[in-house]
This record gives C-alpha cells, structure tokens and sequence, in this order.
C-alpha cells in the first residue's frame, strides 16, 4: 500500500468508526452512531457531497467504511503520483487552525478556511464609521486578479461573523447599531462610503471584487472536485447482491493444493450449473457466457484483500457442461472469511456466498468444502475492489509446469476440479527456479555485478547470455558475476539459463537491460515456447510497471477468444486446448489506467521448426513539411509509400491525427554560459507546458551541467512543472551528450507519440559519453529530438551541426535563436508538428531478425520533407 493509502487509511482508524446504519440505501442519519462515527462525518461536513454521505451511510460493516474513507482521500489526492496524498495533508492543517482559531468548520470564517485555505492577506475592519465589515479576506483570483470575503459584523453568541454574499447588496453591511439597513439605498451608501471612508478607493476596489464562496471555490480552483462516478463504482464493485435482483444458481468449492513462496495456495472453483448461466446470441461471433467475479478477504474485521475477475467463455468449449469460474489466491496460514459475488453480465443474476477459511500451511493437496451454497440471504453492501490498483515496479510469477495430460473431450468444469486438487507441483512454485534479481534503475554500461535467486534440486550450473552470446557459466553459488555491457550504453536483453549435469535445461529467466525506467510489458511465463501440452494447460503471466503506473487488469485468451479478464495478481487461469486446430497460440494482454496496453503471445505445439510467432506491427508518427517548415495537411495513404531495409511494406493502418497525447522531456542547458539567459529560459518553457500539456499528456523537466538532474518526473500538473523550473542556478559546465542519453533513457518504454526537447547554448565540454554514442543511442530509441541552439556563436558551427544531426536522424527539428526571447515562437513550432501529424501503421514482413530495421517513409510530392523516426528494434 502507498503511503498515501496508509495515511488515509490511519485518519479511519484514528476516529474509530463503528457505525450502525440503516440496511436501506440513501438513509440520511446513523442509527445509534458512535461519537467517533460522528465526529468523522463532521469533520467532512464542508467537504462531504450529499451522495458520498448517504453512500457512507448506507454501508453495513467497519472494514467497508475504511475502504470507503481510503478512497474519499485519495479520490481528492491533487499528485496521485507521489507517496502523500497532500491535499489530506493540508485539510489536517486547516482543521486545526480552524477549530483553534474560528471555532471549527461550524463558523462561516472557519469553514472558509478549511474550503478556501489561508487568505493572502486578512484587512481588518472596513470603514469602521459606516460598515460593520469587520474582516476581509483577499485570495488570489484568475489572471492574477484578487477575489474577496468579506465577513460582517452582528449581534449573536456563538459565531458573530457571518460571510456577505455581494447579492445581499450593500445595504446589508451597514453597521446595525447605527442605522438600520432599510434606511439607506444602494446609490447613496456608494455616495457616502466615497465621501465618509478613510481609505475610500481601497474599499471600493475590495467591495468590487468581493464574491460568495461557491464563486470564489469555482475560480481559484482550491477544492478539489473528484468526479461523482467514483461512488458509484466503490458500491457496483463491491460484494452487495441489489435489492431484488434475480438469483443465480452456484456453489464454491475451495482447495489448497500447494504452497506459493511463504504462502498457501487458495484456489476456489465457483460452479454454476448448465443451464443457470444466461448466454449471449450475438449476430457475429459465437455465443458465450459472461460472468464477472467481485471477492474480499476478511481477517477478522478487517479487509485484507479485494480481488475483481471476470469471465467470457464460449458456450462450445463448455460441451454442454457446467460453467466453471476458477479463482486463485495466495494467503499465509491462519483464519479468513471469504465474501464472493458472482454477476451473470447477460442476465442480470446474482449469486453470493460468504464462506470460512482456515488456511493451513500446505505442501500437500487437500479438498476441504465441495457443498451447494444456499440462497443468498438479505443482501448487503460490500467493499470494491480497487480502481486500477498500483502497482509495484515488477509483479513476479513462478513458472508453473505444464498440466497433466487431459482427454479432450474433459468438460472444462471437470478440467477446473482436476486443476483445483492437483499435485501441488503441478499448479505451485516449480521445483527448478532461476531469478535474476532486479537491476539497478539507471544505464547500465560498463561492468556491473548482476545476482540471481536459484533454487531447486540437481542444478548443475547456471549460464549467462547477452543478447544470445554465452558470456559465462558458473558451477556452484553464489551464481552472481560482473558482466561487461561495454563502454556505449544499449539497450540489451540478459538471460539466465539453469542446467543440469547431462545439460538439459531446467529454468530460465530474461530481463531487458536499458530498456528504461518507463517500461510497460506483459510476458506469459506459462506456456513455454517449445514445449508440448496436451489437452490443458495453466496459463501464468507476468507485468513489468513503470512506478507510479497504475495496472487496469489482464487479459487472457486462446487464440482471438477471451477467457478471463483478471484485475490482481496471480495472473493464472487454467486453458482447455481444442483439437481440432492445427496452431494454437494463448495470448496475455495487460492494460494501463490510462488505456495504453502490451501483450505477449506464445504458440502452442506448434511444428517443429517454429520456434515462435514474431509480429512486428510498427506505428510511424510522421510528418510533412514544405520548403518554408509548414505542415502539410490533406495527403492521403495513397501519397505515401513505407520502405523497411528498402523492401517496401504495405501499409494496414493511415489517419490524420490533430490531438496526439504527448509524452514530452524538455532538456535545458544550465551551465553557466547560461546565466543571463536563465529566467527567460524557464519562463518560456513554462509557457510551453501552460498551453501544450493537456490532462492526457505528460511533461518532465531535466536540467543539466556537469551532470543531468530530473527535477520533475512525467506529470500532467502544471504547478509541479512550475516548481521544478523555479530556481534553476546556472553553475558548472555542459554534459550536453550525457543529458540526451539520460532523457531518451528516461522516456524508453513509453508508448505513443515522445519528444525530447534540448536546449543548450554551446558545445559539450565533460561528458564521458561522445557524440557518436549519443546519436547511435538516440537512433534507437525511437524517441523524436528536437534541439534548439541557443546563441551560438558562429566559431561553434560544430556544435550546431551536431544539435542538427541528433534531430534528424531521429524524426525531430532543430531550431536556432539569439536569445531566448524566441524560445515561444520555438516551442509553438514544436508545439504545432507534435499535435498534426500522419499516423502510418504497417506489419513488418522481415521475421527472426533482431538487428535494427531502418525505416523509411516518402511522399509522392516534390518539394516536401518527410520527417519520421529512422527504424527500429524488433
């Protein structure tokens, strides 16, 4: 759990929540509600929507209510990225200054602080002879203009000061004890606020620009507002059957077949019955049965894990046979409740069961429960599963071995049973494990120590390879070494292969090196190129996650079937293979948040001579510019022609797209040659993310003399990027060379559309990378330069040459400029090429070599410049 998470979750444990509330949803108050219970919900009041307060209500037990404040918090998190959620944070500190100050959120002052937070500055009383504006709270407004609260004066006990609302007119600030409000109109307060006032000017500008909260909330954008659809989705995800929904007939049956790790192994096989389930009749494809699974896990009164499934199973590969919903867990020994609900999507069914567990510490397969559950009792609400969980860098799956043969005409709920109690080494950890453990999170380039975990009986030795060439073997453990990866940094793929004393192999495992901080990548580790299955199969994958990043789900399929979409961790489901398909492949794909998606195919007892089943689908951004640098607009597929090592491709794919969500590094020199052109150079870069840098795209800022520094991760919040450009000193020399490779490291594994943007005002001077490095690792990673020469003087024409080159050969743009008062008309430009641009898609028709492929694009037009990326690893 994130830091934030734990931060939300302490502040529900702190205020002890034990609430009683009634079954029904939307009731408006607590029955018998703890003072705990109570003093969270008033603590939320000014913040709390009416919504999310009856959702809040309407919940039946503690663990759920903890799970609902958890998202509360971090539904308004304004940096989900970072380990605090501040906005939390700071709502403590207003809390307090309220309560010690105004009295708490009750008080009109009070609530405004806690809503608003501290004003820039609090005037006092405002025109004390006429006026009962006793105090007037200025906040920084749109465009720099000033927005004010103003609270009067008045006769009562518990909260003299009451905020003015402009529309209640002036009259209503007149100070009661001298004149009563009626007496005096609108027209002549103004005549006499201007005559009779002291600071007469100051007091019409505040009186101009006073507003109610509401308005003052919606233009300093100081609340954060979480979309609405974020409770409902907490309540549908959860394990609460809806009032008077239809019941679906299903029974549980749960086994612990072995041990995973320190863990045990809990697989529960939900049955229901041929014939329960509802099936789809749709007017292409076959008809299928789509179930989803929402499940939580309780020790004692707390919610130890939440889990989502969901399940679309051809009615054909059932063979007239139950439908069976297999799920799997990992828990270490000791006493749980299991709560599962089970939605038929095509009918609208419910069924539900909440079932003990007494988890042992299993080595040996056991069946411990085969019984029919009963109805479903008065339903009740349950907490979700989350929303696209975070991720750890690595989710890490065993290889699991390959399932005993099985008759092919096994119903699959029969398959599911036989998988449920098989032997534990058959469906646990595998007995031959080799592990390279994580490597460290930077280039790797000369030698650096790489360490493995092995484990299991008759490993003889374990071999290292680098990209495919044996570098060393070793004979007993330690199975650590220093591996060269040479002087240049690349991108490379590490293996690790354990033998045994005859040879055969017995474990493997493969990591990229250089593949970037960013990486996204899914990868089956059952089943195995090059083994042969029979029957069934149990089907493993594995995800590679950025940090920050946060995993949607996974999904499975047999060939273009899908079988099972699963939201957590293990990504394990069990595959009936057909027989009458001559290939057979089982394919992974994994989905971001965001929508951006990876996926890994493996073929199944393919012949002999096909190792694998390589399809490269290469996506070309490119653009088109006439003599003058203009973009060309209006071409069509027909227009272009995309060659490959010279052998032209035909072209799947071609689209115009004016609105490409961008992940963009903008890369500023500051050396000290940079001195007097600093301030200017991180105002238009900021400018730069003010107007291009969208909520679907993404910024980062490196800066850079002796060394490259990231100041600012890739986000999408303007105010991170500002800090991270504020205060930038100019000292040192130009690592201009060790930058570039450093950003086109840090933006490697991103998919779409990436820029790196360089700004430097004179020639490399320290890096410990050349220029030829530079451009060769530039050339590879896909990732579009543009460099931008910042007054350079004409005795460096060699340095202009080689900002030039870098964009060139990488599909990008050089830009040259006296001073940075250009930068703006630059990064329009920039701005202008990365949003319109061609989309052209081809399937590469080269296969088995992973040498780099150049790419080249050309336009039947004459007079115009086509810019693309210059080729590709496959």
């Amino acid at each position: 759990m994130t830091q934030r998470g734990k931060t939300a979750i302490r502040f529900g444990v702190a205020v002890g929540l034990i609430l009683v509330a009634p079954a029904m949803t939307g009731a408006a108050e607590p029955v018998a509600a703890e003072p705990a219970a109570r003093q969270w919900l008033e603590e939320v009041e000014a913040l709390i929507t009416e919504e999310e307060r009856e959702a809040f209500l309407g919940l039946e037990h503690e663990y759920q209510r903890r799970r609902f404040i958890d998202r509360f918090w971090e539904t308004r998190d304004p940096f989900p990225d970072t380990r605090v959620n501040e906005f939390f944070e700071e709502w403590g500190r207003r809390q307090e200054i309220a309560r010690e100050r105004y009295g708490g959120a009750a008080t009109d002052r009070g609530r405004a602080l806690m809503l608003a937070g501290p004003p820039k500055v609090i005037h006092p009383q405002l025109c004390p002879s006429l006026l009962s504006a006793n105090e007037v709270w200025v906040y920084r407004g749109e465009a720099g203009r000033d927005r004010v609260l103003i609270f009067r004066l008045r006769p009562a006990k518990d909260d003299p000061y009451r905020l003015w609302r402009p529309q209640e007119g002036l009259p209503a600030l007149v100070d009661w004890a001298s004149a009563p409000a009626s007496a005096i109109g609108e027209s002549d307060l103004r005549r006499r606020i201007a005559r009779e006032c002291g600071r007469a000017r100051e007091t019409v500008a505040l009186l101009a620009n006073a507003v109610d909260l509401e308005m003052l909330l919606e233009e300093t954008g100081r609340l954060p507002r979480p979309s609405p659809e974020w409770v409902g989705t907490f309540l549908r995800r959860g394990t609460d059957v809806p009032a008077g929904a239809p019941t679906l007939a299903g029974r549980l049956e749960i086994a612990y077949p072995g041990a995973y790790k320190s863990r045990t192994i809990v697989q529960g096989l939900i049955v229901v019955p041929a014939g329960a389930a509802a099936a789809s009749r749709p007017a292409r494809g076959p008809a299928a049965y789509h179930l989803r699974v929402n499940g939580e896990v309780l020790r004692g009164d707390e919610l130890f894990e939440h889990f989502r499934y969901r399940f679309d199973l051809p009615v054909a590969d059932l063979r007239g046979g139950d439908v069976p919903l297999l799920i799997r867990r990992h828990l270490r020994p000791g006493r749980y409740e299991i709560v599962l609900r089970v939605e038929d999507l095509n009918a609208g069914s419910f069924f539900r069961t909440r079932r003990e567990l007494e988890v042992p510490r299993r080595t040996t397969p056991a069946v411990v429960a085969t019984a029919a559950d009963p109805e479903p009792a008065e339903p009740t609400a349950e907490a979700p599963a989350p929303q696209g969980g975070r991720g750890e860098p690595r989710v890490v799956a065993a290889i699991a071995r390959p399932q005993p043969a099985t008759e092919l005409d096994l119903p699959l709920a029969a398959l599911a049973r036989e998988l449920l109690a098989a032997d534990p080494g058959e469906v646990a950890e595998p007995e031959h494990i080799v592990k390279i453990l994580p490597l460290p999170d930077h280039l790797m380039t000369g030698r650096q120590r790489v360490d493995t975990s092995v484990s299991g009986p008759g490993i003889a030795k374990v071999a290292f390879f680098l990209d495919g060439r044996k570098v060393m073997a070793k004979s007993r453990a330690p199975f650590s070494l220093e591996l060269d990866f040479g002087r240049a940094p690349r991108t490379r793929m590490l293996e690790a292969v354990a033998y045994d004393a005859e040879g055969g192999e017995l474990a493997r495992d493969r990591v990229p090196v250089n593949a970037g901080p960013q990486r996204f990548a899914v990868r089956l580790l059952e089943p195995r190129s090059g083994e042969r299955y029979h029957g069934s199969l149990q089907a493993h994958a594995e995800v590679d996650l950025a940090r920050g990043e946060n995993l949607e789900r996974v999904e499975l399929y047999l060939n273009e079937r899908k079988l099972a979409t699963l939201f957590q961790p293990p990504f394990v489901q069990p595959v009936l293979l057909p027989r009458d398909e001559a290939i057979t492949y089982v394919r992974a794909v994994a989905v971001l948040a965001d929508g951006h998606s990876a996926e890994d195919l493996v073929v199944i007892n393919g012949p002999p001579n096909l190792d694998a089943l390589q399809v490269d689908f290469v996506e070309l951004y490119t653009s088109v510019l006439d003599r003058k640098g203009n973009n060309i607009e209006g071409l069509a597929e027909g227009d272009f022609q995309v060659f490959e090592n010279e052998v032209e491709q035909q072209i799947r794919r071609f689209e115009r797209v004016v609105d490409l969500p961008i992940n963009a590094t903008v890369v500023i020199d500051a050396s000290l040659s940079m001195q007097e052109e600093m301030k200017e150079a991180e105002e238009a870069a900021l400018a730069f993310f003010q107007r291009v840098i969208e909520p679907k795209d993404r910024a980062g800022v490196i800066v850079f003399n002796d060394r490259p520094d990231l100041r600012v991760p890739l986000t999408s919040n303007h105010e991170v990027l500002a800090g991270g450009l504020s205060a930038v000193e100019a000292d040192g020399e130009t690592a201009l060379y060790d930058s570039v490779i450093f950003g086109l490291y840090y933006l490697a594994g991103l998919r779409g559309k990436r820029a790196l943007i360089v700004l430097s005002d004179g020639e490399d001077s320290v890096s410990k990378y050349t220029f030829d490095e530079a451009l060769e690792f530039a050339r590879h990673s896909g990732t579009a330069i543009y460099t931008i020469g910042l007054g350079l003087p004409t005795r460096e024409q060699m340095a202009q040459a080689r900002l030039r080159k870098l964009a060139s050969e990488t599909g990008g743009a050089h830009y040259s400029v006296n001073g940075a008062k250009e930068l703006n008309r630059v990064y329009e430009q920039i701005e202008a090429e990365l949003r319109a641009q061609y989309l052209i898609a081809y399937q590469s028709s080269w296969s088995g070599d992973e040498g780099f492929r150049e790419v080249e694009v050309a336009v039947g037009r004459s007079g115009l410049e086509v810019k693309t990326i210059p080729g590709y690893f496959p």
